[in-house]
């Protein structure tokens, strides 16, 4: 089988005019640049370079492989280009997507130089996308482990009760479960994880409150939040402009750790020159929790 990376030392020592400077060139020991010439030419089954004092010269052989050498590397080239899409696609659930990811995907363009394309959607439909290859990796609010894919936790996102600023808890700063109980907890968006994280956080004690869904979206809880209609139990990251100035006011379950870890999903198979590899390795510097290697 031809080796591309023997054709394109066998171009080297042609342009160079002799194998140390070929060696130079490749950054190579004079004997791995003789090697990767004897094995072309056992492939070829013919003499392609005549070492010569002071350079290297074609035989007639090499001078008819010349051409075809440079067509297959010019053209090994291109496939790369041809191969990858344009963009990386990045599928997010609604809240990683809307709050915590531009920043980061707009850093990461700039310093990569590889341009994203973003989806937005529930967490259904981004798993979908993913199994489809419809998004080269995606960032979710939660992950069940299904096969074939590899998950890595790159943050942990805290949740905080809120409330409107006339709300009675108001000042109190934190909550106890106990005072949970009985007020209506307003729920966005389904298939956000939150429920089983209740569930795992405070046990039995999370079926004593009342949840109230049909929301939709974080967007239109904060909205019925402030105008009086309960309280919710979102991401902290997606009330603090509301929070800070004073639309909303934010508080902390007392005695619970409540938080969810922010997930970054991609297919096991992924190569790692896979330019959704590179956004892999750019978010151990986003800060946040990461842990582990790509199968954590």
């Amino acid at each position: 089988m031809l080796n591309l990376t023997h054709a394109r030392t066998f171009l080297t020592v042609i342009a160079a005019r002799g194998i140390r400077a070929a060696a130079r060139q490749l950054d190579l020991a004079p004997s791995t640049i003789v090697d990767h010439i004897r094995q072309l030419e056992e492939v070829l089954a013919a003499p392609l370079v005549l070492r010569r004092r002071g350079g290297a010269m074609l035989t007639d052989q090499g001078a008819r492989f010349l051409p075809l050498a440079r067509s297959l590397v010019e053209t090994a080239g291109r496939v790369r280009g041809l191969v990858q899409l344009p963009t990386l696609r990045v599928a997010a659930s609604s809240n990683v997507g809307t709050y915590l990811l531009q920043p980061h995907l707009a850093a990461f363009q700039r310093s990569a130089g590889i341009p994203v394309e973003q989806w937005i959607g529930s967490n259904v439909d981004v798993i979908a996308r993913l199994e489809r290859g419809e998004a080269d990796l995606a960032a979710m609010e939660w992950w069940d482990g299904r096969e074939g894919f590899a998950a890595r936790t790159w943050a942990r996102e805290p949740l905080v009760v809120i409330v409107a600023p006339d709300h009675r808890w108001a000042g109190l700063g934190s909550l106890s479960v106990a005072e949970l109980q009985g007020e209506p907890l307003l729920g966005g968006e389904s298939g956000t994880g939150t429920g089983h994280l209740l569930r795992s956080q405070l046990g039995p004690s999370a079926n004593t409150l009342t949840i109230v869904d049909g929301f939709g979206s974080t967007e239109a809880v904060k909205r019925a939040v402030r105008a009086g209609g309960g309280a919710s139990i979102v991401m902290e990251s997606s009330v603090a402009d509301e929070v800070a100035a004073g639309r909303l006011v934010a508080l902390r379950i007392e005695g619970v750790d409540l938080a969810k870890e922010i997930k970054l999903i991609a297919p096991d198979t992924l190569p790692p020159t896979a330019p959704a590899m590179a956004l892999f390795e750019a978010s151990r510097g986003w800060g946040g929790a990461m842990q582990g290697a790509l199968n954590t």
